[in-house]
């Protein structure tokens, strides 16, 4: 109780997801733990009330899995924690970490022309360079994205608005990849009524949000030169919305994909357009392996040209 513990695990080059477990408490034990980037600040909450086994249900922090897509290399340290209002003084727990790694070849399979209701058939071959893992595909519904790299200076403020349509899954937004490596961006996105609805804030310019079923409407994503040494910097921009209306991708996932590590499998997907991608946007679906427990080991992408009636 009111004691921590930290492990540390070095992520190597080419990891797609680091995945955290927790389990093995005992009774009402009131325990967590925190990931700590290799640059020694935390990627979860460190608020008392967040992220906790057995108290306020986690705070709107899972307790007991969570997953770092894209680590950065590097020692990452995580941090064990038993709350000092745990009923019990000793509080056992079992930790289980895992990198996971699988690589889709090509990374994007292109399919120059879509019909309109009419499936196109997509397949990659998949090599499993990390952990070992036994689990699925998963499809979804086809995607639209805008990618830019603008340029910005300090205590400048640039927007860019996205028309979500009815029904959409997600509406991710990340910036990053900066010119002047000492910048500090800072990203928020708001509804059509001004409210803001998230948020990335926290001392770099690697930002990035996502808004589970977002309402349709225009949203407006701002981004903010907080500090820019160099006076002006480059970032990359990337904002991305997946629906049903557009189409969808689908995959056999009842089928399983057991890899060791260093194995290969061949898998396929088929991708049917309902309509045409959004003017100016990118248009594009993914498909996803995952493990046991739902964490993503890797992605393949499929870009649509041309979409036909």
């Amino acid at each position: 109780r009111n004691s921590t513990t930290s492990y540390f695990v070095t992520v190597p080059e080419g990891a797609k997801t680091l995945q955290v477990a927790m389990s093995g408490l005992k009774g009402k034990s009131q325990t967590r733990f925190i990931a700590i980037h290799p640059y020694g600040v935390p990627v979860d909450t460190t608020s008392t009330p967040n992220c906790y086994n057995n108290y306020n249900d986690g705070n709107g922090c899972r307790p007991d899995l969570r997953s770092y897509a894209d680590p950065q290399p590097g020692v990452w340290e995580i941090e064990v924690e038993a709350r000092r209002t745990s009923p019990l003084l000793d509080n056992p727990y079992k930790l289980d970490v895992a990198v996971l790694g699988a690589a889709f070849e090509p990374e994007t399979v292109t399919v120059p022309e879509a019909e309109i209701g009419t499936p196109a058939a997509a397949s990659w071959k998949v090599t499993n360079k990390f952990a070992a893992l036994e689990g699925k595909l998963v499809g979804g519904p086809l995607g639209s994205a805008k990618a830019d790299r603008p340029s910005i200076k300090t205590g400048e403020t640039r927007t860019t608005t996205v028309e979500v349509p009815e029904g959409a899954a997600s509406l991710d937004v990340s910036i990053g990849n900066v010119s002047d490596a000492a910048a500090d961006l800072d990203l928020a996105v708001y509804d059509e009524d001004g409210n803001r609805v998230a948020q990335s804030a926290d001392g770099d310019s690697e930002e990035s949000v996502s808004i589970a079923e977002p309402a349709a409407g225009t949203y407006t994503v701002e981004v903010v030169g907080y500090s820019v040494p160099a006076g002006t910097t480059e970032y990359d921009y990337r904002d991305v919305f997946f629906s049903a209306s557009l189409g969808t991708v689908s995959v056999d996932d009842s089928a399983t994909v057991k890899l060791g590590t260093g194995d290969s499998a061949e898998v396929s997907a088929e991708v049917t357009a309902a309509a045409a991608a959004p003017e100016g946007r990118e248009f594009f679906g993914r498909v996803q392996l995952v493990n046991e427990r739902g964490t993503v080991a890797g992605t393949g992408s499929v870009a649509i040209g041309n979409v036909v009636p």
